[in-house]
């Protein structure tokens, strides 16, 4: 028994003298992993055709947040269209895994911090889980239409637009009607 100890004790010791990386080259289980390894930062390539990065970048997803119509008229419209664009500016995929139906979501509040339309409110119920791969270079839109009839002329409003079961991917957009 004190024989194998030794020959096994031998094995280890000269397999990880082999590697110029040590003993977790060899063995999964010890030492550093992935986790220990930070992410490189996204950034907009020099012929990449949606230009320069003008939103937040989590998970390697730009964030952009249009609405229409811009400037915002209440004598001509009812609603207003929102966007969200999730661009991958990684060299790799991006896989957004969804655990209900909803992706994505609109809150429309006054400037006290009111909710006044929220937009997911007036749409249907999907329990089925589901899931967006967004390739690199390319993009994913997410369309929602918000009711004005809340909104006054003049008055300051904040559209908040987040992607749902992703804490960080929340970002605002100030919208002033006019009349």
């Amino acid at each position: 028994m004190n024989f194998r100890l030794k020959l096994w004790t031998v094995m280890v010791l000269c397999l990880a003298g082999c590697s110029s990386q040590g003993l977790y080259r060899w063995v999964p289980f010890a030492g550093h992993g992935k986790k220990d390894q930070v992410p490189a930062k996204a950034r907009a390539e020099r012929n990449s055709p949606f230009g320069p990065i003008t939103g937040p970048v989590n998970y390697g997803l730009e964030m952009r947040v249009l609405v229409s119509p811009n400037p915002i008229k209440l004598s001509d419209t009812h609603s207003l269209e929102a966007r969200i664009q999730l661009i991958n500016r990684a060299k790799k995929s991006q896989n957004l895994i969804f655990d209900t139906g909803r992706e994505y979501d609109f809150v429309l509040r006054d400037a006290n911090g009111k909710k006044l339309v929220q937009w997911s409110d007036d749409q249907p119920a999907n329990p089925n889980p589901g899931y967006v791969i967004i390739n690199p270079n390319e993009r994913s839109e997410f369309v929602g239409n918000i009711s004005t009839r809340d909104m006054v002329a003049g008055r300051s409003y904040v559209l908040e637009a987040m992607i749902i079961g992703y804490d960080k991917m929340r970002t605002t957009v100030n919208l002033q009607p006019i009349k």
